[in-house]
């Protein structure tokens, strides 16, 4: 039986979510806004990803996750998503 997600992708999704979590203590009010938060943090930690691989970044890599990027593009989504009020 096969796994349903990769070890890359589920250390992403685990790492957007600590982004969000620390997010919505800080800023956050509802919990509503946690899962659009959530949802901001992984868009903008995978454009964080794959921007660094566009340009062949690697500051800090654990496998194939860009770890310095990464957290920059679900940070930059989390602010882009509160100043939009999501």
């Amino acid at each position: 039986m096969g796994s349903l997600l990769s070890p890359p992708l589920a250390f992403l999704l685990l790492l957007a979510s600590i982004n969000a979590i620390l997010f919505h203590l800080l800023w956050g009010r509802r919990i509503r806004e946690l899962v659009l938060f959530w949802v901001a943090a992984v868009i903008g930690f995978t454009v964080g990803q794959l921007g660094a691989e566009a340009l062949g970044l690697s500051f800090l890599t654990i496998g194939p996750l860009h770890l310095i990027e990464g957290t920059i593009g679900s940070w930059m989504g989390l602010f882009i998503a509160k100043r939009l009020k999501v």
